[in-house]
């Protein structure tokens, strides 16, 4: 009990510190340890209340699911947990995972930071159940290329081939450039996706986000999107099938380094690498 009490008073004094310089308030604090640098979440369409995030480079092929605590969820059974393995997967720098809506995981190798990789891929599995298991396998692995990518690595103002934001819409998949160059940040779709062969993501739109896109969510009703940078948060509203010739609208945030986003109903839900999780009304930016 008094060891209770001591991490619940070292909680709540961490998130008073992260008060005096997060514009948003902290809800709560990722738990464990295993999830020491977070680079994206993503509700689940499957299970309710759950989130999904995972460990960008350097890590091994794992994902986590996470209760709206900030918990780490896992089966009951186990007495050892080590996160949710990915079998047949490799993390070289995964930055983000997404949902297509009918059952399935997409998790994205396209962390680039000096644009030379030649072997970028995203994975393809069915959402596994947090509750019931420690590891899971895939159905596909997807290499790809940019279209628009001439030069490995490119000239230092063309640096738009890092990709942090993924998102599933219409059956299609998207990418969004993080954009260390000049220019706005290229929004890619993936079609006709062959496994075992080399893929083309074809530049699908640009916009200018004011900064490094690090991760992007599809409202459960499909009508919206979430674009998160270090210094923004955006949201476009969907037109004739497009997110980005609608309406958009920004607000401007200081979360540290903030690097994933999720609906989660009418709330937006996001998280820092510290493992801070905060959450906004959406309807704070929609007029």
């Amino acid at each position: 009990m008094r060891y209770a009490l001591m991490l619940q008073f070292l909680f709540f004094s961490l998130l008073s510190a992260a008060d005096k310089d997060y514009s948003l308030k902290p809800f709560a604090k990722i738990n464990s340890p295993l999830v020491d640098e977070g680079s994206t979440l993503e509700l689940s369409r499957q299970y309710k209340g759950v989130f999904w995030t995972l460990n960008d480079s350097g890590d091994s092929a794992r994902i986590f699911g996470l209760n709206e605590k900030g918990e780490v969820i896992k089966p009951f059974w186990l007495k050892e947990y080590k996160g949710l393995k990915i079998n047949e997967a490799y993390n070289r720098d995964w930055e983000c995972l997404t949902l297509d809506g009918s059952g399935y995981m997409y998790i994205f190798d396209a962390g680039n930071n000096y644009n030379y990789r030649s072997d970028l891929a995203f994975y393809k599995l069915r959402e596994p159940n947090p509750y019931l298991n420690d590891e899971t396998g895939i159905i596909a692995k997807y290499s790809f290329h940019y279209s628009d990518q001439k030069q490995w690595p490119p000239a230092q103002d063309e640096m738009n081939f890092d990709s942090e934001a993924c998102y599933a819409d219409g059956g299609k998949l998207f990418s969004i450039s993080k954009n260390r160059g000049k220019g706005p940040a290229k929004i890619y779709v993936f079609e006709n996706l062959k496994s075992n062969e080399d893929n083309t993501a074809e530049i699908y739109d640009t916009f200018d986000f004011d900064g490094m896109v690090t991760d992007a969510s599809v409202s459960e009703d499909g009508k919206y999107l979430a674009v998160l940078t270090y210094d923004y948060l955006w949201i476009f509203e969907k037109k004739d099938g497009n997110f980005f010739k609608g309406k958009f609208y920004k607000k401007k945030i200081n979360l540290g380094q903030a690097e994933g986003i999720a609906f989660n109903g009418k709330n937006i839900v996001m998280s820092n690498e510290k493992g801070f999780l905060f959450e906004m009304p959406a309807a704070e930016l929609i007029k």
